[in-house]
């Protein structure tokens, strides 16, 4: 029975794959390249920045402005989808600035019922690729009727966000190494300030990381005294996700044109890595969920980032990437039991939130 559902599962996965990400390519192409205004050699970076692997928050900026982030009442100007579920439309600038206008205003929709507001609320990070949040809203409406707040955050050059003339996440990973850091680090300081916000108005915060959310959710994580953090379908090398993965090939071939081995990949990018950076989590409980088939982000990838985190709790779900669509309600209802679980502990306990 199990080899035949891992099959189901990763043929799922591929068929999907095959509609949706044929042809894709990347058509930005940097050079050079720099970062923070620098242009690097792989080991020039990679000797420069590596005393952060000691110290995530000295790399992991929030950029705060000196009256913190500006979250009001709006709809992006470029979302034009109808919403899945109801949803209070905010939106916040964007604290790095990029070239593109549209990617500088940070849609976010903040599911909540005004009247018997929850004690928490959970940040959820989406994956790469989404031309919708689609089903991340129907996830996002059932937590909070299990009585669980969320908010839906918007990655960086997805969806309203997404550059004219690109398609949705083609500027988020790619070739361009440095670029590509940046974006990283982008994301984070964005989910960092959510943090931050939202802490001032709920006992307990945490994050929801799906799949490349996952990374900036536990990066966010190593810096901000997250409640909870629930990574999903997530890993902790980016650079292994990217030559191994099905979902990265063109990256990957973009990347062997350019003469990047392997090994300068990870070299370059280890400083967006849960297995290097891990030790660092700061998040109160971690349960992590993890695809037993997957072809996107290796299971074995999955597994060496619950072993940097620290062997958390964890459910092994019998899905690929893609397919843990269909194992959506068990895990959203085990998050909301491992919340309600936790928050009553804490409640017992002295010094806590009341």
């Amino acid at each position: 029975m199990s080899f035949l559902c891992k099959k189901f599962m990763q043929g799922f996965d591929r068929t999907y794959l095959s509609i949706k990400n044929k042809h894709k390519t990347c058509s930005l192409h940097l050079n050079p390249d720099p970062f923070d205004g620098r242009v690097y050699t792989i080991d020039e970076f990679y000797e420069g920045y590596k005393k952060y692997f000691d110290d995530p928050l000295g790399f992991y900026n929030d950029y705060a402005p000196e009256d913190g982030i500006c979250l009001r009442d709006g709809r992006h100007h470029r979302d034009t989808s109808e919403a899945q579920a109801p949803f209070r439309y905010m939106v916040f600038d964007s604290p790095v600035p990029s070239p593109w206008e549209e990617n500088n205003l940070v849609p976010f929709k903040w599911f909540t019922n005004p009247e018997k507001p929850s004690r928490t609320l959970l940040l959820f990070a989406p994956g790469w690729g989404r031309t919708s949040q689609s089903f991340e809203e129907v996830w996002c409406r059932k937590l909070q009727e299990m009585g669980v707040d969320c908010g839906l955050t918007t990655v960086p050059y997805h969806q309203a966000r997404t550059p004219q003339g690109s398609f949705s996440g083609e500027y988020w990973i790619s070739a361009n190494l440095f670029f590509t850091i940046a974006n990283f680090r982008l994301y984070t300081a964005e989910l960092r300030l959510l943090f931050q916000y939202m802490k001032r108005r709920y006992d307990y915060v945490g994050f929801i990381g799906m799949s490349s959310g996952g990374f900036q959710t536990a990066l966010a994580a190593n810096c901000e005294p997250a409640d909870f953090l629930f990574p999903m379908i997530t890993g902790g090398n980016l650079a292994d996700i990217t030559w191994d993965g099905l979902i990265t090939t063109y990256v990957r071939q973009d990347l062997e044109a350019k003469g990047v081995t392997r090994e300068q990949l990870a070299r370059v990018w280890s400083v967006t890595d849960e297995c290097v950076l891990g030790r660092h989590c700061k998040a109160r409980y971690i349960k992590q969920y993890i695809s037993m088939y997957d072809e996107v982000v290796g299971t074995e990838n999955q597994l060496a980032m619950w072993e940097a985190i620290g062997r958390p709790d964890r459910m092994m779900v019998p899905s690929a990437h893609y397919s843990v669509y269909f194992f959506g309600n068990r895990i959203l209802r085990d998050i909301a039991r491992m919340v309600a679980e936790n928050v009553a502990g804490w409640s017992r306990s002295p010094g806590s939130a009341a």
